[in-house]
């Protein structure tokens, strides 16, 4: 039993032999005095261990094995797996081995012993090469133009965007006649 459950004992142990009222023993333990007396009648029918919770010292419904983990460091670690990364070697641990495992499972089982997987690693560089800004205004214009009804008075209009890709960008903005309605 840890000390918190070792506390918890005494107080709901002072509560049964009347040193503490349900109502101390709930404000201290910060539960319900409806949880207090569930734990008060579990006390008495169990025993001490009724304030131990039931799932403590068990392992999840999902552990692995201490023997299976150190089946498959094993496996990674042998000549004929060595090379594999972790998705093939998942597949012939369950064409070859029988050991089906997933494959979250099996990377963190590898992974915190220091095995990395195999894979392909980009060299780090830029995948796509930015050009160069050019030295003199207007040597690189962009243009774009869109038909839309930007002033909401159903008329479309075409607002011509220049953008000077060689400094700061520029807006020059056209419209049939050269006038605004």
């Amino acid at each position: 039993m840890t000390t918190q459950e070792l506390g918890r004992l005494t107080l709901i142990k002072g509560a049964i032999d009347g040193k503490y009222t349900v109502r101390e023993v709930a404000a201290k333990l910060r539960l319900s005095e409806r949880r207090v007396k569930q734990i008060k009648r579990a006390v008495r029918e169990t025993g001490d261990g009724a304030v131990v919770h039931a799932g403590s010292g068990r392992h999840p419904s999902n552990y692995t094995p201490e023997a299976l983990r150190q089946a498959i460091i094993d496996l990674k670690r042998s000549e004929f797996y060595k090379n594999t990364n972790f998705t093939h070697f998942r597949e012939l641990l369950s064409e070859c081995e029988n050991i089906s495992i997933g494959y979250t499972t099996l990377s963190t089982i590898l992974k915190t012993v220091g095995i990395v997987s195999k894979k392909t690693h980009s060299t780090g560089g830029e995948k796509h090469l930015h050009r160069p800004r050019r030295p003199l205004s207007g040597e690189l214009v962009q243009t774009d133009a869109s038909p839309f009804d930007w002033l909401g008075i159903d008329k479309r209009r075409s607002p011509h965007h220049y953008r000077n890709k060689a400094r700061r960008p520029h807006s020059i903005f056209q419209c049939p006649k050269n006038r605004f309605p």
